[in-house]
């Protein structure tokens, strides 16, 4: 999925506004980069940087869309097969 792809299910299911998806956005990146810079300040070892980082920027988003869109998969599903054309490559 395309990042319009995934703003337009996310603004057309949520109900929420660009405005407070990119604040959400914001918070997400940023429970990133604490995650990563927690994981650099306590070692000093490279594969555990990069532990970190791939932690880091999977962890908080998985657990953040499952929570957001996770009851939301029949509107999704709905939405996605009413609007295929956008979404067929």
């Amino acid at each position: 999925m395309t990042w319009g792809q995934l703003l337009s299910v996310w603004v057309n299911c949520t109900g929420w506004s660009r405005n407070k998806i990119h604040l959400h956005i914001l918070l997400l990146l940023v429970c990133c980069s604490v995650i990563f810079n927690l994981t650099l300040r306590l070692s000093g070892w490279v594969l555990l940087d990069l532990l970190g980082l791939l932690v880091g920027l999977t962890v908080p988003v998985n657990i953040y869309f499952a929570a957001v869109l996770g009851s939301r998969r029949p509107q999704i599903r709905k939405f996605i097969e009413e609007h295929w054309a956008d979404f067929n490559p």
